[in-house]
């Protein structure tokens, strides 16, 4: 197997740059589209369900495709890749822009996730060829954290704006000249490294995880919608559920696994992987709900709602290279973990008291960036490099779990939350919730009630997460 060779001097930040570059559009999309619920449902004749769905399908696809494109990479080189992923990831952007549908929109980002599912493990596996697992390692894995962190909380800042003075078509066609920008300095700057020893491929076992995550989700999102029966109900939630028993049998039995569970032995690994899934499934579902908060009860305007955010993603994308520049001079991720969520509870605690609002969400993006960057470098730097491929699958697969998990989850608790706040006899969808006084006060309690939840999560994630020893940061090979 060949191995990979560090870039040195001043190159390997260009190179970091070109890549972060790559990385911003796809992470933007999980979020982007948060804002505009409204503006879609109302300009699409979108259902609710419809409506949850165009969000969540771009994650929830991401799961499964992950698995195949990470190893993809270990056999045709990462940089091959990535600019595959920007093809077909600007593509799917001009679908999206020129659906006339709901179910055309939801195809269409069905195929944007196929590109992001390329550039996401991509990016990672070559920061990691690139900065090998010396100091530097933790700053460019911090400044990947703050973009991953810092989009999520920007895309509905910027999905309002664009929606406040242009058509909701564009909050998809600004992809496009980032993508026009990265793809030449992709071709011309990054290596493409290719693995001599080529592991057997196989569809079963992304086709299980993808039909486990939809069939798991569409519980969730169908459970409070009227008309839906038990069967519909149990018989998609039992399919989910068997498939990723499959799928995690199928990964211990195969010589050479689609997603390497034996990385899974190593502390750190763990503690990376539930740093960074239940986080972004509580900041991700938490922001989807502030949104429609924001426009529903308050009255905000998308560009208005989107001035609101700001102190999210601006904290959010300083956490992340100032977490770097820590965790590489004291390598204490026992420290840094901890110490983000119990930030970013704060914040949640602020937000659902109603006092001081913005400053809770600055410490809720500053919070939850600094878990991101820990829980990727843990992720990766655990991994040896010659499974850089795998470990950014694992990494891009515990993200857009989370992600995809926490749109459902939140949406469908506030969604049980508003209707038992409802006054007797009033029967409304959550995206009509502004239409009255009564129905935006049922929202309040409703939103409200999942920022605890927020919280109470959050916590709990404080015991789940911590790196158990200080050995928990340490590669496979010290380990064994």
């Amino acid at each position: 197997m060949t191995s990979t060779t560090p870039v040195v001097g001043a190159r390997r930040w260009l190179v970091l740059a070109v890549v972060l570059l790559c990385f911003l559009p796809a992470a933007m999309d999980v979020t982007i589209l948060t804002i505009t619920v409204p503006t879609l449902a109302h300009e699409l004749h979108a259902s609710p369900p419809e409506m949850l769905w165009t969000v969540d399908v771009y994650s929830l696809l991401m799961v499964g495709l992950v698995l195949v494109s990470g190893p993809l990479g270990d056999r045709i080189g990462h940089q091959r890749l990535l600019l595959a992923g920007l093809v077909v990831f600007s593509a799917a952007s001009v679908l999206c822009a020129m659906a006339p549908g709901p179910l055309a929109l939801i195809g269409a980002r069905a195929l944007l996730a196929v590109g992001a599912s390329m550039i996401i493990p991509a990016t990672l596996a070559l920061i990691r060829q690139t900065f090998g697992d010396g100091r530097d390692h933790a700053v460019a894995i911090g400044a990947w954290s703050a973009v991953a962190a810092g989009a999520s909380a920007l895309g509905p800042v910027v999905g309002g704006f664009l929606l406040q003075h242009f058509w909701w078509g564009s909050i998809f066609l600004v992809n496009l000249p980032i993508v026009a920008l990265a793809m030449p300095a992709v071709a011309l700057l990054l290596r493409n490294q290719v693995e001599s020893e080529r592991q057997p491929w196989e569809a079963t076992s992304p086709l299980l995880s993808i039909v486990g995550f939809l069939g798991c989700a569409y519980t969730i999102i169908a459970f409070t919608h009227d008309g839906v029966g038990a069967l519909e109900l149990a018989l998609p939630g039992a399919l989910g559920l068997t498939a990723l028993v499959l799928f995690v049998r199928r990964q211990q039995r195969l010589p050479h696994p689609m997603l390497d569970l034996s990385l899974f032995r190593l502390p750190g690994l763990r503690a990376g992987v539930v740093a960074s899934v239940l986080p972004v499934l509580v900041m991700v579902g938490f922001e989807l709900q502030l949104v429609q908060y924001l426009q529903f009860v308050k009255g905000l305007s998308a560009e208005g709602a989107a001035l609101y955010l700001i102190p999210m993603p601006v904290a959010a994308t300083v956490a992340g290279p100032v977490g770097g520049v820590v965790l590489s001079r004291l390598g204490r991720p026992r420290v840094d973990v901890p110490a983000g969520l119990l930030l970013a509870a704060s914040g949640y605690v602020l937000v659902a008291s109603g006092t001081v609002v913005p400053v809770g969400l600055a410490l809720i993006g500053f919070g939850h960036g600094l878990v991101q960057m820990v829980a990727s470098n843990l992720i990766m730097a655990t991994a040896p490099s010659s499974q850089a491929g795998a470990a950014a699958g694992i990494e891009s697969v515990s993200y857009e779990a989370g992600a995809g998990l926490g749109i459902a989850i939140f949406g469908t608790v506030t969604a049980v939350a508003y209707r038992s706040s409802l006054p007797p006899g009033v029967s409304t969808s959550p995206l009509e919730a502004g239409d009255s006084p009564e129905t935006a006060r049922a929202f309040a309690e409703a939103f409200h009630t999942t920022t605890w939840l927020a919280a109470a999560l959050t916590l709990a994630t404080v015991f789940l997460a911590t790196p158990k020893s200080p050995a928990a940061h340490t590669s496979p090979e010290a380990a064994e």
